[in-house]
């Protein structure tokens, strides 16, 4: 175990950025084989040539979700680069004034593109909870290609470790506390989010724009041509004035874009 030849990491290579648009490099190579090594004996194969063999070859769709969830990375927790966080909290009153079809129709709508197992939309709902107006309603849809992490979101419940980005204040006001040390989300908070199951470079078909998107710390795992095409997708379902959130360790210099810089990682349509 833990051997994989030049030419299956090629096909890997391939296979990867053909499902994900993500490129693994050779700097890469030693995680990716670790993952491989896990699958591999997960699935009781022999060795990671055979479990390549058959990943590229099947149709079976919970085996090529169960090797999604693994290559993929999902590093997250509440209120992460909170700066963010801070600016709607503080400029709530303008962007509600920029925006006028949150007055028009009482609903703020936003978009965690890779929510991970929950923590960032959880974070802009409760944010969004303490900000705005409350004859307001909250809409946000919460995506993420690996349905392991979607199936975390969808339960709600966090151990004490993974709540220690949350305020105490707020984990007492829209938290419930459960056995062993864990906090479930109440209601209030649940209510504003729905979890899909989305692959970002398939084509985006939205009935209606977001008011704010987020799609943090993701973009640094594609490729300059798969970025581009991403920021461009993002931009013509965001609503005019509508915020377009990226990861602080993410730059969009030398992408072609119409977006208006605002501060770190912050963009306007």
């Amino acid at each position: 175990m833990g051997n994989i030849t030049e030419d299956e990491y090629k096909l890997l290579q391939d296979y990867i950025y053909e499902k994900l648009g993500i490129d693994v490099d050779e700097n890469k190579k030693d995680t990716i084989t670790a993952k491989i090594d896990k699958l591999t004996r997960r699935n009781g194969m022999k060795s990671e040539g055979g479990y390549i063999k058959y990943i590229l070859g099947t149709q079976d769709g919970k085996a090529i979700r169960d090797f999604i969830s693994e290559i993929t990375t999902n590093t997250t927790e509440f209120f992460r680069e909170s700066a963010h966080f801070d600016y709607i909290k503080n400029n709530i009153i303008s962007i509600i004034s920029d925006i006028p079809r949150i007055k028009k129709e009482r609903e703020i709508r936003l978009w965690s593109s890779a929510c991970s197992s929950g923590e960032e939309p959880l974070t802009m709902a409760v944010v969004l909870k303490e900000c705005l107006p409350a004859d307001i309603s909250i809409k946000i849809l919460a995506t993420d290609i690996s349905e392991k992490v979607l199936r975390k979101a969808v339960k709600g419940i966090y151990t004490e470790t993974e709540c220690k980005g949350m305020p105490k204040a707020y984990i007492y006001k829209y938290f419930e506390k459960q056995g062993g040390n864990s906090f479930k989300i109440n209601d209030e908070i649940k209510n504003c989010v729905t979890y899909r199951s989305f692959n970002l470079i398939d084509d985006f078909k939205f009935q209606k724009g977001f008011d704010m998107i987020f799609c943090r710390n993701v973009m640094i795992y594609l490729n300059a041509g798969v970025q581009q095409k991403l920021i461009n997708k993002f931009y013509d379902v965001i609503i005019p004035n509508g915020l377009f959130f990226t990861g602080h360790s993410e730059s969009m210099i030398n992408k072609e874009h119409k977006f208006k810089y605002i501060q770190n990682a912050l963009y306007k349509k």
